[in-house]
């Protein structure tokens, strides 16, 4: 019993001990804080090249609904008399903005695959939809961790990115090449 109570009381190597839990600790906290970064870095990439799709879609002018006899005389004329009209945006040719922001998240994502091959997996264009006069896009990836997450076997999670556009115009006092103050 005497010699029970001398081990119990005896402190040599629990400073040891106790530097190493902290370095456990240090370890698994680098590692954690590791993975988190690497998910954020690939999420950021992802909603950027979704971001530069999006506008490039954006851009297509639906010429027809643009020019269908909305600007006359009669239009000119309650503009000018202080009738201004509500403008709802350019109208966006959806077919043709939809084939563009397709086109332009192919090849962003053929680009980023050999920079972040270890970040983003395949890339997979999840729904694209456009009114008319926006166009939005959601998109979707693999990121893959660094450091796999132990008991889980996580070594990949699935990141998403929904990004909406739309393009407008300036606003001026210029209607039909008047200036009107």
């Amino acid at each position: 019993m005497g010699m029970t109570r001398k081990f119990l009381r005896d402190e040599r190597g629990s400073i040891s001990l106790l530097v190493m839990a902290l370095f456990m600790l240090l370890v698994i906290t680098s590692a954690l804080m590791t993975n988190i970064n690497s998910v954020y870095l690939a999420k950021r990439a992802l909603t950027q090249g979704t971001e530069a799709a999006a506008q490039r879609g954006v851009r297509n002018l639906d010429l027809e609904s643009y020019y269908s006899s909305k600007y006359n005389l009669s239009r000119l004329i309650f503009n000018i008399s202080g009738f201004p009209e509500s403008d709802p945006g350019i109208p966006i040719d959806c077919q043709k903005g939809s084939e563009d922001a397709l086109s332009a998240m192919r090849s962003w994502a053929s680009l980023g695959r050999e920079v972040t091959r270890e970040n983003l997996g395949d890339i997979s264009i999840d729904q694209i939809e456009c009114d008319g006069y926006s166009l939005s896009i959601q998109t979707s990836a693999y990121a893959t961790l660094p450091f796999t997450i132990p008991f889980t076997g996580l070594s990949k999670v699935r990141i998403s990115s929904t990004v909406g556009a739309f393009d407008e115009r300036k606003i001026t006092d210029n209607f039909y090449g008047l200036s009107i103050p």
